[in-house]
């Protein structure tokens, strides 16, 4: 077919040649063919169910059907006819795979495959395939009744209008400014971001929209303490509302009892108990005592550090402390100099050079820029090589630009790794997404410290998803490692942008090139790890929470008597009477539901990960080889844990993560 998304994994998506009718044609095409495959292979496959004809099968109908859909994800901002086309495919795809993990005929046919002497001999890879099947079956209730199968739907057509009706009602119209003399302390290169974003609304003086990056900077640089209130109130009442229908608190209460009853139906405990069965860290209890462990480190720190603010809040004359002081009187004037001059020697280019050095010198990943179509100029396409072989396209699109969503910091993974009955081997496909400031005129983008960090984080996950090793579709999606096993390679990432070593090599001054003063580096790295444990504190707190709440839905008590337990084991701060973190909690709604622990449990192991590379040097290729086969090469066919345990050698240790942090 000559429809630009239905093409071999060896061609790149001709994103000039997409049309919402072409697009159209393609999902309706992956649907009934995904829909009349399986029936065909349930039907053929009744006398003897086989590796090829069955399994390798519906592999390849998963993985086109996937495939065109994260290939058209990046079209959604277009415009409303396409993001409402794309949102409906999307809707019918999980329907799709609904019915397809609650067939009992299907199921059936896995269950005696894996039972056969064929099946019993099969290599442990494919052995790890059917198990997954398996698993996924009984978790999507194909061993249900009729009366329990109609009630898992009814379930499954709830939780989704209730994600839906959570996420809508964060959004929030942004702060206009008109008098400039609200923007004492604002560095011009905000001012001029805030500016832009004014024009784009149509309207004039400056905008400050109602997302984390303008939010942060407001908080961190306006001097004007009623500014920062005001930002501070617009970005804490997402969320909230006096009408029930646009208010959080509703939509999350009822998710999680959705969640919940939905849990018991399939025969788990509860929803945290069924979350995590599909994740790396371990059971209930051990997240539990993960959290708890971290929480008793962190809470005499953060009780000290909080103690240091308030001692700075009087003597500046903020008395009482409110939290929109916070972020400002860390600020000092020192610290706004060095992070925001920082930013000029890390010119996007550059440092898209030095993710391609980085990849080809630790693994061997050779990163070659193609001119490929794509869904706006700013994307940088790439083909990907190891070893002389090709292995896929990477797609990164680090720039803000319209028509892409505010925080856009993701990664969609188009294409798994996989080869098909016919032993062709189908390449992967990647899109890195990241919300680096458009350039200001006469400039490129440039990146500070936090957009190198989610840069270099995303990069992870593509490498990630580019170097797994597997066969099959299922066993190499990284996401079946639950979302802590996806979120471990992202951290490790990150820890070469903390290293001042690195920073100093890789800068290039976007004027003439010339690279940081080392001394510079080791200020500006000092001054945000000494932020580390409130960013600590503030991420365990929602980890505690999230895991109270899919835990026991039930007890009776409320989400801000969740938090203010929460806060006060971690000794975060005590919220206001008007902040309602919950009801902005959008992971909650967006797969890290009794998983926001992952980028704790993460981090922790990516630290212990980091010191082979401390030891051995951050560009050592015989320890990067190792890491890949180690971690990245088995996708989701081995238990993540035996993967980190073989990479060190040892058990896995939280010591280089507390000592780092000033915690052991």
């Amino acid at each position: 077919m000559d429809n630009p998304l239905l093409q071999s994994s060896h061609v790149p998506v001709d994103y000039s040649a997409i049309t919402l009718e072409n697009m159209g044609a393609a999902f309706a095409h992956v649907l009934l063919a995904h829909e009349r495959g399986i029936d065909s292979i349930i039907r053929d496959q009744q006398a003897m169910p086989t590796w090829d004809d069955m399994v390798l099968a519906v592999d390849g109908l998963d993985a086109q059907l996937l495939s065109v859909l994260y290939a058209a994800s990046p079209l959604v901002g277009r415009d409303d006819d396409w993001a409402s086309a794309i949102i409906e495919f999307y809707g019918r795809v999980t329907a799709r795979f609904d019915q397809k993990f609650a067939n009992s005929a299907l199921q059936a046919l896995y269950e005696r495959l894996a039972n056969s002497d064929i099946g019993k001999q099969l290599d442990a890879r494919k052995r790890a395939t059917l198990r997954w099947h398996l698993d996924k079956f009984t978790a999507s209730g194909a061993m249900l009744d009729a009366a329990a199968k109609a009630r898992l739907a009814e379930l499954q057509l709830h939780i989704g209008t209730a994600r839906e009706a959570f996420r809508a009602n964060i959004n929030r119209p942004g702060l206009s400014i008109t008098d400039e003399t609200e923007l004492s302390g604002i560095p011009q290169r905000v001012r001029d971001e805030w500016a832009d974003r004014a024009r784009e609304a149509g309207a004039s003086g400056w905008l400050i929209a109602c997302e984390s990056v303008a939010t942060d900077d407001a908080l961190r640089y306006a001097g004007n303490r009623q500014l920062r209130e005001r930002v501070y109130r617009a970005y804490h009442s997402r969320g909230v509302s006096d009408e029930p229908g646009q208010d959080n608190r509703s939509h999350l209460l009822q998710l999680a009892t959705w969640l919940d009853e939905k849990a018991r139906l399939l025969g788990f405990a509860n929803h945290l108990e069924q979350s995590l069965m599909v994740k790396s860290a371990g059971a209930a209890a051990q997240v539990r005592g993960f959290l708890h462990n971290l929480a008793e480190h962190v809470r005499p720190a953060m009780l000290q550090w909080r103690a240091e603010i308030e001692r700075q809040a009087a003597a500046k004359g903020l008395v009482p402390l409110q939290p929109w002081d916070i972020a400002y009187l860390q600020a000092s004037p020192s610290a706004v100099l060095s992070t925001e001059g920082l930013r000029e020697y890390f010119p996007l280019n550059a440092v898209v050079t030095a993710l391609r050095q980085l990849a080809q010198q630790l693994l061997g990943v050779v990163l070659q820029p193609r001119p490929l179509a794509t869904w706006n100029d700013s994307v940088q396409p790439f083909e990907v090589w190891q070893d002389n072989a090709f292995i896929g396209f990477l797609y990164l699109d680090a720039v803000q630009h319209a028509g892409k969503q505010p925080d856009s910091v993701f990664t969609t993974y188009i294409r798994n790794r996989r080869v098909d009955a016919e032993g062709v081997y189908q390449a992967a496909s990647v899109v890195v997404f990241s919300d680096v400031p458009q350039a200001l005129p006469g400039s490129q983008p440039l990146l500070d410290h936090l957009s190198l960090r989610k840069l270099f984080h995303e990069f992870g996950h593509a490498l990630h998803h580019l170097l797994v090793r597997t066969t099959n579709h299922v066993m190499s999606n990284v996401t079946e490692l639950g979302t802590d096993g996806v979120e471990l390679v992202g951290k490790l990432f990150e820890r070469w942008v903390w290293d001042a070593d690195y920073l100093v090599a890789i800068s290039s001054h976007q004027v003439d090139g010339s690279p940081l003063d080392r001394a510079r580096v080791d200020e500006c790295l000092d001054h945000l790890r000494q932020q580390g444990v409130e960013e600590i504190a503030r991420d365990l707190s929602l980890a505690l929470f999230d895991l109270d709440l899919h835990a026991t839905p039930n007890d009776g008590r409320t989400l801000e008597q969740r938090l203010k337990e929460a806060r006060e084991r971690c000794g975060y701060w005590p919220l206001t009477d008007f902040e309602r973190p919950a009801h902005a909690f959008d992971h909650l709604v967006n797969g890290y539901d009794a998983g926001f622990y992952a980028y704790l449990w993460s981090d922790v192991h990516a630290f212990d990960l980091f010191t082979r590379f401390e030891a051995a040097g951050l560009l050592d290729r015989a320890t990067g080889r190792e890491l890949q086969e180690a971690l990245f090469a088995p996708g989701a066919s081995r238990p993540l844990r035996e993967g980190i345990e073989t990479f060190l050698g040892r058990e896995a240790s939280h010591t280089p993560y507390l000592r780092w942090h000033g915690l052991a």
